[in-house]
């Protein structure tokens, strides 16, 4: 059956609403995505298609949609561009043109391209090191997501930075409430994504926020694991009225973690392979009962 428009942005809906997408329907949703971009020339679509090669890690494949996009003076492809070069997603970083692709999104009102380019600042990569710059450019983009409600909207990743500058000018407090507002949205933003970088920024400001405030295992979620299973515990999590034990321990000289009658090596490898009935356990909705801490 010939596709049509309509046909093809249908199976773009209905992918997106498959829990576990088989090789199949991955084929069929990169040939509707070529074909609506055959038939409109609209960047959109080949954001939407760099953004999934991008996220399988077929790099190459993804830098040829976002420049084509990019022809088309499509903000959101600068942005992403940004981050094949910072990364050196395809060879080694290239920090002139990620701060050329940055800078352009940035301009533009590109928010994730504009903590980006402070970073930039603050690192002294293709600029000169220049640290009141970074400052002025997080804080700028402080009221501009207030009051955002979209868990992809990047709040954790402004707040985070903000959080840490205002550690160094003495506002312990504030920086507090801003990494429990960060903390919040990236735990939402994780049950809907599984864009490999986003235990690492929740992982950040879980750490951060201890370093900050004493832990209280009457108050612990999920995510607060990345900072207890750094040492021997035991704990209980349900999930779905099931009950999951969950160790950290030393054998043998040897730290691991089990559960579910699997081992992790640390804290980072448990979030990122531990499973419950084929959904990684970040993704679901988790009650810690208990806790015990271990000798």
């Amino acid at each position: 059956m010939a596709l049509t428009i309509e046909k093809a942005q249908q199976i773009l809906d209905d992918y997106y609403d498959l829990v576990h997408p088989q090789y199949e329907d991955d084929i069929q949703f990169i040939n509707a995505l070529e074909f609506l971009i055959q038939e409109t020339n609209n960047p959109e679509y080949m954001v939407e298609l760099g953004g999934w090669y991008y996220g399988q890690k077929q790099f190459d494949l993804a830098e040829d949609y976002y420049l084509k996009a990019a022809k088309l003076n499509y903000v959101d492809a600068y942005e992403c561009l940004g981050y094949i070069y910072y990364y050196g997603r395809v060879g080694q970083p290239d920090y002139e043109k990620a701060f050329h692709y940055y800078k352009l999104a940035s301009d533009q009102g590109n928010i994730v391209a504009a903590y980006k380019l402070a970073d930039m600042y603050k690192n002294g990569y293709y600029v000169q090191k220049d640290y009141p710059k970074y400052v002025q450019i997080i804080k700028s983009l402080y009221p501009l997501l207030q009051g955002a409600t979209n868990t992809f909207d990047p709040v954790p990743e402004v707040y985070s930075r903000l959080a840490k500058i205002y550690v160094e000018e003495g506002n312990e407090d504030q920086a507090i409430q801003l990494l429990l507002i960060a903390k919040e949205f990236q735990s939402q933003r994780l049950i809907y994504s599984d864009f490999f970088g986003d235990l690492t920024i929740i992982k950040h400001i879980v750490l951060d926020l201890y370093s900050l405030i004493q832990f209280d295992s009457d108050y612990m979620d999920l995510f607060d694991l990345y900072y207890v299973l750094q040492k021997p515990c035991k704990l209980a999590l349900e999930i779905n009225g099931e009950d999951y034990i969950i160790e950290a321990k030393y054998e043998d000289d040897l730290f691991y973690i089990s559960m579910d009658d699997k081992n992790y090596e640390d804290v980072d490898q448990f979030f990122q392979n531990a499973m419950i009935h084929d959904e990684p356990l970040y993704s679901q909705y988790v009650n810690v009962n208990y806790l015990e801490m271990l000798d």
